[in-house]
């Protein structure tokens, strides 16, 4: 049986289809859209593979590009929510065009909000030019208020203090702080062109610590060159959306310092 959801005269138009109905105790929602590096992209698929995770539900909008997606000789929404009881995770087979973000992000927080969703976590990459020479990213991370903060603090996180945040989860990011629902954004240095499976390991390891789970990251560091090679298509169009929103200036000091 499909549940729809949809806000009472809504003026967006992007629906999240309930294909399966769980009892959720104040979950942790992790987000993982196309950007620099796949970092989230890459991240949440693994994270929801080693969880066993089911899918929940999905995105539908007449907005999103003609494209559906094949897993299992089965369709499917390339926009779509798996979790259980204590984690939901949204991930994104298609990029997000700067247009659908604002809606798609409004209807998320709806959402998280009927399902009492205690934290929002997203996932990115920022792009570093030596990244190469890098053995292990550093994974830094921005909070939005006392209580991410301390998140933070406890896991000795790299706290992100100065800079832009440009995309889809920047929106989501303003959209949760709007609305109450703490949110953190946790980005790695990472590839600006290529997927970067080692980017990704490394925000999992931080996400283990803070959710304290055990998740083990070996797999993508030992099938780095096939995950890079699968991914290769959705880097291809991400990187056309990233121009559009002019991702590269992501970290840069705002012009006005505080």
């Amino acid at each position: 049986m499909l549940y729809r959801w949809n806000r009472e005269k809504m003026k967006d138009s992007i629906k999240i289809i309930e294909t399966t109905k769980l009892v959720m105790e104040k979950p942790v929602v992790i987000i993982g859209i196309p950007d620099i590096g796949l970092v989230g992209s890459i991240a949440t698929f693994h994270i929801l593979d080693k969880l066993k995770l089911e899918e929940i539900a999905h995105l539908e909008s007449d907005k999103f590009p003609p494209v559906i997606v094949v897993h299992d000789k089965r369709p499917k929404s390339p926009i779509r929510i798996y979790g259980n009881k204590d984690i939901l995770i949204l991930i994104s087979e298609i990029p997000i065009t700067s247009s659908l973000i604002p809606e798609i992000s409004r209807s998320l927080i709806e959402w998280f909000k009927t399902k009492d969703v205690s934290l929002v976590m997203s996932l990115g990459g920022i792009a570093h030019p030596d990244r190469l020479e890098i053995k292990k990213p550093t994974v830094y991370g921005l909070g939005t208020d006392e209580e991410t903060d301390e998140i933070l603090k406890k896991n000795d996180i790299n706290i992100f203090e100065e800079g832009l945040i440009v995309g889809p989860n920047g929106i989501i990011i303003r959209d949760c702080m709007k609305n109450g629902i703490p949110s953190l954004y946790l980005m790695t240095e990472s590839h600006y062109r290529y997927p970067d499976p080692g980017a990704a390991a490394s925000i999992i390891e931080i996400i283990n610590k803070i959710l304290n789970l055990n998740i083990d990251v070996r797999e993508l560091l030992d099938k780095e060159e096939e995950i890079k090679i699968k991914a290769r298509d959705l880097m291809k169009r991400t990187e056309q959306s990233m121009k559009e929103m002019q991702k590269i200036r992501e970290k840069e000091i705002p012009m006005m310092y505080r």
